[in-house]
């Protein structure tokens, strides 16, 4: 008896804490929230397709050298501020993986946020949407899509997907249990409460902010600086930016390890075999499915698949390679348009040269000017 009470006890002041801690939090500046607010405060588990942004956002984040600020809008998707999207005649989504979101740029730096303004200047009812996450896969597509389309009833009227080669590997082993049956039907009822309360204290209380904020120690200094010295950290990158290109090649040479796991059904036969056959079969059969949602609800699909850097660096075997080549052009048999994006590697005299333009050093992401060439790309393949 002594024991239940003392657990009511300390609900009651835990409830009584936290909702001080709630009403501080949201009378603290804007700015000062969102430069508080780190990666496990604004990227919230999804009870219906693993992971997400939080909707409406606004937070400070760090890529690498690239310091830059993220808005996401009322579904959640990352954008140019915080805005409810208000949909037009035509409404192009688009989907992927750290490509796609544009980890390390400003969402107008972005080749979404690039060919948004384009598409704008030549269209009056039309309306551009970024749902990529980091760490998604074709497996969270279908299932976002899925949830978007058949759930929410969006007017989507045109999705175009960007595959890359890291999505097979993380469609077989990090999402191994997204089975069909679970991205159709699957919602978490039995933990959907849990899961609203832990975004929530996560994103509104001013205790999580300030306990993410010193761990892990070492990156206590950086994550202080983020918040009191944005001119110096800013011009620190700049200054970094600069000597970017006077890399040496054996530096790049390092991004090779890659071939050992994300990409070794590449260039390991053995790989392939084991595994990466069965990978590509079931990234390919989760387009498949994909294909037919958007053939049901008469929307317009485009999928293309991006020549990474690691296969730059290092050609594939040619027979994995042609393995997932064809088996994306199969799907041109449903009336689904394939491109394959990589002719803008060509402006550049070799490998080194063109990784060192176009990518974020030690990164296999695309600096500035990649997300420009990939929207320059896209704009000449794609029939907008």
């Amino acid at each position: 008896m002594f024991f239940l009470k003392s657990i009511k006890k300390i609900i009651i002041i835990i409830l009584i804490f936290l909702t001080f801690d709630v009403i501080f939090f949201s009378l603290l500046p804007e700015d000062l929230k969102s430069k508080l607010y780190n990666n496990r405060a604004h990227r919230i588990k999804s009870f219906y397709y693993h992971h997400d942004f939080r909707p409406n956002a606004s937070f400070y984040d760090v890529w690498g050298y690239e310091r830059y600020k993220i808005f996401t809008n009322n579904l959640g998707f990352k954008d140019k501020s915080n805005r409810k999207i208000s949909f037009k005649n035509r409404n192009i989504l688009f989907i992927g993986d750290s490509f796609t979101e544009g980890v390390g740029i400003k969402y107008d730096e972005t080749f979404v946020g690039i060919i948004e303004k384009k598409l704008k200047k030549k269209y009056d009812d039309i309306e551009i949407l970024n749902a990529g996450v980091q760490s998604y896969s074709t497996s969270i597509y279908l299932s976002k899509i899925y949830h978007l389309v058949e759930r929410k009833k969006l007017p989507i009227t045109d999705i175009v997907i960007m595959v890359s080669g890291g999505d097979i590997f993380d469609d077989y082993f990090k999402y191994l249990d997204l089975n069909e049956e679970f991205i159709l039907n699957h919602v978490d009822k039995k933990n959907k409460y849990l899961i609203n309360i832990i975004n929530f204290i996560k994103s509104n209380t001013l205790t999580y902010q300030l306990i993410t904020l010193i761990t892990p120690p070492k990156v206590i200094p950086e994550r202080i600086k983020s918040i009191f010295s944005k001119e110096k950290i800013e011009k620190n990158y700049k200054e970094k930016e600069k000597k970017l290109l006077l890399i040496k090649n054996e530096e790049i040479d390092k991004m090779k390890f890659l071939t050992n796991r994300d990409y070794a059904y590449f260039y390991s036969i053995e790989e392939f075999n084991n595994w990466g056959k069965k990978a590509i079969d079931k990234s390919i059969g989760n387009l498949e499915e994909i294909s037919k949602i958007t053939k049901k609800n008469k929307i317009n699909l485009n999928i293309l698949y991006l020549i990474e850097p690691i296969l730059i660096l290092k050609q594939p075997d040619k027979k994995q390679y042609d393995y997932l080549i064809n088996g994306l052009k199969n799907l041109e048999k449903q009336n689904v348009k394939v491109n394959i994006l990589g002719n803008m590697y060509n402006n550049y005299k070799d490998e080194y040269d063109t990784y060192k333009n176009l990518f974020f050093i030690n990164d296999i992401h695309f600096n500035k000017k990649g997300n420009l060439e990939v929207a320059k790309e896209i704009m000449t393949k794609v029939d907008f």
